[in-house]
C-alpha cells in the first residue's frame, strides 16, 4: 500500500516546489512592470514636472513606513528603490521592492492611509530611492 502512495506525494511536492516558482516569476514580473511603468511616468510630459516637485516629499512621508517595517538592527546601510502605486486621489495602493517581497507588504500596509500629492492619473507608479540599514 505505501508504494501506491509514492507517486501522488511526488506529485504533490511538485506541485508545491512549481506554485513557489510562479509566484517568485509573478513577484519578479509584477516588479519589473512597476519599473517600467515609473520610468514611462517620470519621462512623460506632464510627469516629468510631477516627479520633480513630489518624489521628495513622498520619500520624507514613506522613510517613516520603512523604519516602521525594518528590523531594529541593521548591519550595513542599503540604498534601494521602492516603487510605489498611487490612486488618482493620492493614496497608496501597493509599494514594490526588489529586496524582499514582505517588506513592500508591510509599507503597503503602512502607508495606506498617507496621503501623497495628487499624480497626473490613477495607478500611478512612482520610484522613490532611499537608504535603510538592512
Amino acid at each position: 500500500m505505501g508504494k501506491r502512495w509514492r507517486p501522488a506525494v511526488i506529485l504533490g511536492l511538485a506541485c508545491v516546489a512549481a506554485l513557489s516558482a510562479l509566484a517568485e516569476e509573478e513577484k519578479a514580473t509584477r516588479l519589473e512592470t512597476a519599473r517600467w511603468a515609473a520610468g514611462l511616468n517620470a519621462k512623460s510630459e506632464g510627469g516629468r514636472e510631477w516627479t520633480a516637485r513630489n518624489v521628495p516629499t513622498i520619500g520624507r512621508l514613506i522613510t517613516p513606513v520603512l523604519n516602521g517595517c525594518l528590523p531594529e538592527t541593521g548591519d550595513e546601510v542599503t540604498a534601494f528603490s521602492v516603487f510605489v502605486r498611487l490612486s488618482r486621489k493620492g493614496r497608496v495602493l501597493e509599494v514594490l521592492t526588489d529586496l524582499d517581497a514582505s517588506l513592500g507588504a508591510c509599507m503597503t500596509d503602512g502607508a495606506r492611509n498617507l496621503q501623497f500629492p495628487e499624480p497626473p492619473r490613477d495607478d500611478y507608479w512612482v520610484q522613490v530611492n532611499l537608504a535603510a540599514s538592512l
